[in-house]
């Protein structure tokens, strides 16, 4: 009696879903608990006046997509070990094996989900992630120029704007927000020279006019030439001194912000690490997600959760080789045309061992072709 042979579509449209839906949730709860990870931190910074709580959500947006990288390998690498795993602990791949369903197809699924991973892993590092990086900087940079009382050093005098303003500040509280014994100059519209001495001052900023304002609080004004006929003496309990804005200065960008084409053009070694390293992320997406499917074979009596502990140790230790690689092309340890390709190829190398030992099908399973077989007719 033949054994019936279940549609080819349908189980590999209901391998995909399952891997694909145990894939989204995955991820979200690994997107979840690092981004808010994030979120606390930026707000933490932003409290310390690191950044100015403006920009806060901004920031965290642009740093919220560069973790999305770091998510998607792990996350696939789990979602095929859990989807698998449940498979094989409810003796559906039996019931899927009694069906004409072997590991061949089991890999060639996975295999092409890996794929379809990988190159969105690469859109982000190779493409996105600098860019957002980038722009991140860049934001930090605004922020940095906008705010002038961050940039003003107590106890010394300060230039700001276009340099015909000065600040001079006792003290500045712990938050980088308020300014003691504050004095300072400028000169208006006509060119008389202003001199403004205040208890506390604080920047203010004019969402209407886009304007900044320093605020000063209990001082004196001084206005003109003393001893001219104009000459006046004011005093205020608050008063708003306008700053001129100041030119953006870029900091010193990063590695990780450098935009892949000019990686590809330079000869630097670190630049060149740094390439090798956006290459090696969606090729060990790719060959993780493969690496998970011996390893999530089990019995029907296994939990398919202590596979789970042997896939993160596996990624663990795949992470600390790519790092190693890294390590070896910025410092001319290995050529570059050697790179982190060696890390790869010893990992892949363990995918076909490990899926020739767990394979109990005749020898042609052993080896799992990514394509069928065309079937000759008659």
């Amino acid at each position: 009696m033949q054994r019936r042979r279940a549609p080819p579509l349908i189980i590999e449209r209901y391998l995909f879903r399952e891997l694909a839906y145990t894939l989204l949730g995955v991820a979200l709860l690994l997107a979840l608990i690092i981004l808010s990870s994030t979120f606390v931190r930026i707000l933490a910074e932003a409290a310390d006046g690191t950044y100015p709580q403006q920009i806060v959500f901004t920031l965290f947006l642009l740093k919220s997509v560069p973790n999305l990288a770091v998510v998607l390998p792990l996350a696939f690498l789990l979602a095929v070990l859990l989807a698998l795993g449940r498979l094989y602990k409810d003796s559906e791949m039996v019931v899927l094996a009694a069906c004409g369903v072997g590991p061949e197809k089991v890999v060639r699924v996975v295999a092409v989900l890996s794929l379809v991973v990988g190159l969105v892993v690469a859109a982000f590092t190779l493409w996105i992630v600098p860019a957002t990086k980038e722009r991140s900087q860049r934001l930090l940079d605004e922020a940095a120029a906008r705010n002038e009382i961050e940039g003003i050093t107590a106890g010394r005098f300060n230039t700001t704007g276009s340099g015909d303003q000065l600040i001079y500040a006792e003290e500045m509280s712990a938050d980088k927000r308020t300014l003691s014994n504050v004095f300072g100059y400028a000169r208006d519209a006509a060119g008389r020279l202003n001199l403004i001495a205040a208890e506390s001052a604080y920047q203010y900023f004019d969402r209407q006019s886009g304007d900044r304002y320093l605020v000063l609080e209990n001082g004196y004004r001084y206005e003109g030439q003393p001893g001219a006929a104009d000459f006046r003496i004011i005093r205020f309990g608050e008063h708003g001194v306008r700053i001129d804005e100041r030119e953006v200065v870029p900091s010193k960008r990063a590695l990780y912000s450098v935009p892949t084409e000019r990686l590809l053009q330079s000869n630097k070694p670190n630049e060149r690490a740094e390439l090798h390293w956006r290459l090696a992320v969606p090729i060990s997406t790719v060959i993780l997600g493969l690496l998970a499917v011996p390893l999530a074979r089990a019995n029907p009596r296994q939990g398919r959760y202590g596979r789970v502990f042997a896939g993160i140790l596996v990624y663990v230790i795949y992470n600390n080789l790519m790092t190693v690689g890294r390590a070896w092309v910025n410092k001319g340890t290995v050529p570059d045309w050697v790179g982190m390709w060696w890390v790869h190829l010893l990992m892949f190398a363990l995918v076909l061992f490990l899926l020739h030992r767990h394979s109990r099908m005749p020898t042609a399973w052993r080896w799992p072709r990514l394509w069928p077989r065309r079937e000759k007719t008659a």
